[in-house]
């Protein structure tokens, strides 16, 4: 469960689920999302995204939120 708490100046903590097997860390103004099933991973990506979503603003101006900024693969070890 990621807890996104004062976005925009609210009262209320914004609450978005992780998927099973996926791992959340907070590195600076980074949200680091790992695990072993890329389409668990996504999702809860997703899911970030859905809930800090503004309504009623013009986009173009406020830019506030969380984005996906960078997709990373590691690959196997031979």
């Amino acid at each position: 469960e990621v807890v996104i708490e004062n976005f925009l100046g609210e009262k209320f903590p914004r609450i978005s689920k992780l998927r099973p097997g996926t791992k959340a860390q907070v590195e600076g103004e980074f949200v680091l999302l790992s695990g072993t099933d890329v389409e668990q991973v996504g999702q809860s990506a997703a899911n970030i995204e859905r809930t800090t979503r503004i309504r009623n603003y013009d986009p173009r101006v406020f830019q506030d939120g969380i984005y996906l900024i960078e997709r990373a693969h590691l690959k196997e070890a031979s």
